[in-house]
């Protein structure tokens, strides 16, 4: 038997019993739900930002959805993808059911910020806790997020002497 064989085979025992995870990626889970008259009754474009560099984050967190989506591809082409800003893109029509959004990320970014292009004036962003599961609302004139409920663990049974 080779010299690394037996604790290859220990840290297989472990992961198949559950004492360590293997290969799991973070990530972030988003809810979200679509009202049937979003956005006055128009698509919704939406967008979910992971921002690693701190004066872009800064930066981003100051504008309004209407200045982020007018300067999107600008600011793509100014700062690599891969180690200042990841952006992921969706656009959804009023009412449509959309399923939870799983975001996997390579590592908790500075920043979690998004976006959503209403035909009505205001920021229409919101920060995201990758730390926990998120819901998005979006609305007739605007979004909310909120954290999702965690359930509680049931309590274990008492037994009587």
């Amino acid at each position: 038997m080779r010299a690394g064989a037996p604790a290859v085979a220990a840290l297989a025992v472990l992961a198949s019993a559950g004492c360590i995870k293997v290969g799991v990626r973070p990530h972030v889970t988003v809810a979200v739900n679509i009202a049937p008259d979003a956005n006055q009754n128009q698509p919704v474009a939406f967008d979910f930002i992971e921002i690693n560099d701190k004066d872009l984050a800064k930066e981003l967190s100051k504008m309004t959805a209407a200045d982020w989506f007018q300067k999107r591809s600008q600011i793509e082409e100014d700062f690599p993808k891969s180690k200042s800003i990841s952006v992921r893109s969706w656009e959804w029509i009023p009412g449509q059911v959309v399923p939870d959004i799983t975001v996997p990320m390579r590592k908790p970014p500075r920043s979690t910020l998004v976006f959503a292009n209403y035909s009505t004036p205001g920021p229409h962003r919101a920060a995201i806790d990758t730390s926990k599961p998120e819901s998005v609302a979006l609305g007739r004139d605007d979004m909310t997020v909120e954290k999702l409920a965690q359930p509680k663990p049931p309590k274990p049974p008492k037994f009587k002497k």
